[in-house]
């Protein structure tokens, strides 16, 4: 079976869109590559393929873009007896349907074609992903690596069998366990005989039983009797409580009656008055007290404001001031600086002078001897540059002496030829690096270490004899391999001790349990019905008579039928001892087989061991692998040893050629610059050629010397020149100003430009300085004027300082306007009385408003009287409601509705004949309580003999209770020993499926690891471990370890492998059909995923094999992998 195309007309996110999977030439793989990204529809596609074959859920995920009715995958599906093109819709019936004419197809046209696989198998047998394959690795931990179950997991896709036959087994033990005593059965076996104890007790004789019943009725009558006497007391003592109770509340009653006598009638008032009465008596008091007190505040400013004298002239003048003010701080501050500022000119001026006196020339003023700016600063640069450029001049000239006495210590000698310098220099300077005269002496000492290290490292070869080439020569394992060997040696020795030992172990549990092995007499079905129903009849027969005949014949009818269930019990447990001795039988058979196997492997591999010796020469049987794997290293440093000393020979001969080949290079060297020496050896060579370099330098260093005698006249010429230029621009800029001609020298120069510095820094401060004073003097005069105006207007003296002037003036000022302010504030406060005035006679006119009508009702102007009226009415109120209330309480403790019958008893009563009278009821009480706890005893004691006997059903139902155990006993047996069937033929299934599958699944199992694993595991084999044989991987050296062992990633590999085994092997039995497979190489690098491609590329030779993937490059390794891959992109849809 194969898809052709799939179809997603309405599905996902998918709309009108389709997959074609094109059919394979012959011969060619039916591979196929799904690409696309993220979200693209990988499994959208896949969920389509199942949802086309097995009908779309009631509820899917794949309803957000179409709704459920919509709906609508395609597809057309070849197979043995044909193709079909098909359509799935969603629904509960119908939803197949053929795709050209809409007609409704039977599930069974596809199951046909399926062979059979429901949803659930599809998707465990024929795909893969990422975490199944993760699982599947789990497996085989979980598996312990047992062959038939590994074997059997990748073929059916299951990795949960191991768990499953372990669940099994643990859910036998708790029910049966033979060597054990807590389990189900042992606990069902306790009931039991706890339920035959307890049916035994409750038998009872008929005179016994009227005894009882007679006692229970005199127990009863004594009980109800106490009961009633100890009610009639309690309710004595109760009225009694009840009346001293009432007697304090009647007595408060009556105080609160003679307290309301004294108080004037209740009556009803407005509610306002009782609450407003405190504030008007506080407005009242208030308006009192405040009245006169601003009365007197009223008069007091009047007469203040006639006592007041003003100044308006000074008023008119004041904004004048006031601008004045603001200066004043500033102008006292410039007239106390004035002298200081005239003293700082005044040396100014001395310390010009002073500097103008320096410069020895009278007819230069202080002011005049200040030199521009610029002319300074060139004056200051020439007498910098002067030093410079003599220093210059004299090494120019120091310079030229040298070359000049250079040139005349030099001899004339012939030149030699360039060209052959130019060769000669290289092959010098290479052979003066490579030092062959010392790598000839290190060649000869390498040489002779060499040889003595082959002598001592083949003498270490005993009991071996022979030379390098016949050692060389020896072919044997590499060292891992032999360590493998030791291992898999050791190994082998401790698995055949482990088989005798099981063995011996089973042998003896084998004996044991035919010993205890019993006999049991078979029980049928109607001798069990039979004796229950002569059980159950006898049982009938002694209800009906209770006679100790029926009593006797019941007993026998249930002592048979205990010996029956006895008999069914010994019959279960023969059987369970027959089939645990027949499983330890095939494994104690199993274990002889691999006792056997176990001594062969060791007697096979240790005659290994004595062969590879035999190569040596060695026949002894003392040599182990290790002695051998010792002996391997001491050969391979005799080999080492002998490489080093062809090595050494090799690079002696190497250094000769190198010296012949130089003495002939330094020879036609020489030759070509006039030296013939054809005899001599490689160091005199040598030496002339470094002589003749030698010589052809010192003529090189005569011409660079006249070169540089040349440069150093030119360099003296031009520092004579700067010189000359320097001295006429230091003569024109003297010539230009004060300092005349002749011009000085630069010293002199350098001393007459640092007084001209200090001149041109004093200059600029002395003319600020006059400016700030002029200023200041402007300033002054400028106030003093103004100051003179106003005192003029207000008619007071001018002064002529202005410090005497200015606080005069302001203290006017200051009077009249103080004055001013005054009369504002009195004039406010004047206001502000009569506003208060007025308000109090408001005030007053509201209150006599709101309590004329209290004055009016009782009769009287004072609020104080009016308040001591309303308290005594609203006490009288308090006493008449509280009255009340205590008639209503005395009512409820009374029992009555109207209290007043029963006053005139409580009046009446006697407390202290009352209490004793109580204090007599309580004990007689308490003696009538312990009475009835007495009666009550003894009838729960009457009562519970009766019970104890069995004539209530108790009997009955402990027999039934027992039967029903019994029956449970047989119904859990009966599944235990099912249970234990099915685990038995399971683990036969798997034994006969190893056989029957081992060789072909293993072979194919074996090629595709060792294909995923890139060689690093050569294949698979099997070992014998005592309950069967485990699976091994082989390793490239050599080397096997169990599959349980391995690392996380190559069992994910291994799991991989199985499967396509397992694949393949269903392949070849019935027909296939598509293998998915969705991003199973996320972790797999390009090595892997290419192996990975190649094993599904043979998986498609067999059938149809789609893998979905959103890795790009994937699709690169799966066309080198397979050529011929089909590639579907997603994207292009």
């Amino acid at each position: 079976m194969r898809i052709d195309r799939l179809g997603l007309v309405r599905y996902g996110h998918f709309t009108d869109t389709s997959v074609v999977f094109a059919r394979p030439s012959a011969g060619t793989s039916d591979l196929h590559v799904v690409y696309g990204p993220n979200e693209a529809g990988k499994s959208t596609l896949f969920s389509a393929w199942l949802d086309l074959l097995f009908g779309i859920p009631t509820r899917t995920s794949y309803n957000f873009l179409h709704d459920n009715r919509s709906l609508r995958i395609e597809g057309e599906i070849s197979h043995s007896g044909g193709t079909l093109s098909i359509a799935r819709l969603k629904g509960s019936t119908n939803t197949l349907l053929d795709a050209a004419t809409e007609a409704p197809l039977a599930e069974a046209s596809l199951g046909a074609a399926l062979g059979g696989l429901d949803r659930d198998a599809y998707t465990t047998m024929f795909s893969l992903d990422d975490d199944t394959l993760e699982t599947g690795g789990e497996s085989i931990l979980d598996s312990k690596g047992d062959l038939g179950q590994l074997l059997f997991s990748a073929s059916a896709g299951l990795t949960e069998l191991s768990e499953a036959l372990r669940a099994l087994h643990e859910e036998g033990a708790k029910w049966f366990k033979p060597a054990g005593r807590k389990h189900r059965l042992a606990e069902l076996k306790t009931r039991l005989n706890d339920l035959t104890a307890q049916r035994k007790a409750v038998d009872l004789q008929v005179s016994a039983w009227r005894k009882l019943t007679q006692a229970h009725a005199q127990a009863e009558a004594g009980y109800r009797d106490a009961a009633a006497r100890r009610s009639q007391t309690q309710a004595k003592l109760e009225l009694l409580r009840r009346d001293l109770d009432a007697a304090p509340m009647l007595a408060r009653m009556q105080k609160l009656q003679a307290r309301l006598a004294d108080l004037p009638a209740a009556q009803p008032l407005p509610a306002d008055w009782r609450k407003d009465l405190p504030d008007w008596m506080r407005e009242e008091a208030e308006l009192a007290a405040l009245l006169p007190e601003i009365t007197q505040a009223k008069a007091e400013a009047a007469r203040a404001l006639a006592q007041l004298k003003d100044d308006p002239a000074a008023l008119a003048v004041l904004p004048r001031l006031d601008i004045l003010e603001g200066q004043f701080g500033a102008i006292s501050r410039q007239q106390a600086d004035l002298p200081k500022r005239r003293d700082e000119l005044a040396e100014l001026h001395a310390r010009m002078t002073r500097l103008a006196d320096r410069l020895e020339r009278p007819d230069v003023t202080a002011a005049q001897a200040v030199l521009a700016p610029n002319v300074s600063q060139r004056l200051s640069d020439l007498i910098e540059t002067h030093a410079v450029l003599l220093n210059a001049e004299k090494t120019a000239q120091t310079e030229l002496d040298k070359a000049q006495a250079g040139m005349q210590a030099l001899h004339n000698e012939a030149p030699l030829d360039e060209t052959a310098l130019a060769r000669l220099a290289p092959l010098v300077e290479e052979l003066r690096r490579a030092d062959l005269s010392r790598a000839k002496a290190d060649a000869a000492a390498a040489l002779e270490t060499a040889k003595g290290g082959l002598e001592r490292t083949l003498a270490a070869l005993v009991p071996w004899h022979g030379d390098a080439a016949q050692l060389a020569a020896l072919d044997l394992p590499c060292p891992d391999s032999l360590r493998a060997q030791d291992s898999a040696l050791t190994q082998a020795m401790r698995d055949a001790r482990d088989a005798r030992a099981d063995l011996t172990r089973l042998q003896a549990v084998v004996a044991r349990l035919e010993a205890e092995l019993g006999r049991a007499d078979p029980v049928s079905a109607g001798d069990a019905a039979a004796t229950r129903a002569a059980r159950d009849a006898a049982w009938q027969k002694h209800l009906a008579t209770m006679t100790k005949t029926s009593a006797k014949a019941f007993e026998a009818a249930m002592r048979a039928d205990d010996a029956l269930g006895a008999a069914q019990l010994e019959q279960a447990r023969v059987a369970e001892r027959l089939a645990v001795l027949q499983q330890e039988q095939a494994a104690l058979a199993l274990a002889e087989q691999h006792c056997k196997a176990a001594d062969q492997q060791v007697t096979r591999m240790q005659d290994g061991v004595r062969a590879l010796w035999g190569r040596l020469g060695v026949t002894e049987d003392s040599r182990s692998i290790a002695d051998l794997i010792d002996w391997l290293a001491r050969r391979d440093k005799a080999l080492d040893a002998d490489a080093a000393l062809q090595a050494a020979q090799a690079a002696q001969h190497a250094l000769q050629d190198r010296l012949r080949e130089a003495g002939i290079a330094l020879c036609a060297a020489l030759k070509g610059l006039g030296r013939e020496m054809r005899e001599a050896d490689y160091a005199t060579l040598l030496a002339e050629a470094e002589a003749v370099l030698a010589a052809a330098e010192g003529m090189r260093q005569a011409a660079r010397l006249r070169r540089e005698l040349e440069a150093r006249q030119a360099a003296l010429n031009k520092a004579q020149a700067e010189r000359e230029a320097w001295q006429a621009e230091w003569d024109k800029l003297c010539a230009t100003s004060w300092i005349g001609t002749p011009a000085p020298t630069p010293a002199e120069m350098r001393a007459h430009l640092a007084v001209v510095t200090d001149l041109s820094a004093l200059a600029p401060q002395a003319e600020t300085l006059n400016r700030r004073i002029a200023r200041i003097e402007e300033d002054i005069n400028s106030f003093h004027a103004e100051l003179s105006q106003i005192a003029q207007h207000l008619n007071e003296d001018p002064a002529p300082d202005v410090m005497v002037l200015w606080p005069k003036l302001r203290q006017r000022l200051k009077q009249a306007q103080e004055t001013e302010a005054t009369r504002a504030r009195l004039q406010a406060e004047a206001a502000r009385a009569q506003n208060r005035l007025d308000d109090l006679a408001q005030r007053q006119a509201r209150l006599a408003s709101a309590i004329a009508p209290l004055q009016a009702h009782f009769g009287t102007d004072s609020l104080a009287q009016i308040a001591q009226q309303i308290e005594a009415i609203n006490r009288a109120q308090e006493l008449a409601e509280e009255i009340s209330a205590l008639r209503h309480d005395l009512a409820a403790h009374l029992r009555v509705t109207d209290p007043a019958p029963e006053i005139a008893r409580l009046a009446a009563l006697d407390p202290d004949l009352a209490n004793a009278e109580a204090a007599t009821l309580a004990a007689t009480l308490d003696a009538q309580d312990e009475a009835l706890r007495t009666a009550y005893a003894e009838l729960a004691q009457a009562e519970k003999a009766m019970e104890s006997t069995g004539h209530d059903g108790a009997a009955a139902r402990l027999d039934a209770e027992r039967q029903t155990l019994l029956l449970q006993i047989k119904d859990e047996a009966a599944q235990f020993m099912a249970r234990q069937a099915g685990v038995i033929a399971v683990e036969q299934a798997l034994r006969l499926y190893r056989d029957t599958h081992r060789s072909a699944m293993m072979g194919r199992a074996a090629d595709a690891f060792a294909m995923l694993t890139a060689g690093r595991y050569t294949g698979l084999s099997t070992q014998p471990d005592g309950r069967g044989e485990v699976l091994i991987a082989q390793h490239a050296n050599g080397a096997g370890k169990p599959v349980d062992t391995l690392s996380k990633g190559t069992r994910f590999q291994l799991y991989l492998a199985l499967r396509a085994a397992g694949y393949l092997e269903l392949a070849t039995t019935r027909p296939s059909v598509p293998f998915i497979a969705d991003d199973i190489m996320e972790t797999f690098d390009d090595t892997r995923a290419e192996a990975a491609f190649r094993m599904l590329a043979q998986m498609a030779q067999h059938g149809q094999v789609i893998y979905l993937t959103h890795h790009a490059h994937l699709c690169e390794i799966a066309q080198r992998a397979c050529g011929d891959v089909q590639l579907h992109d997603l994207t292009a849809l």
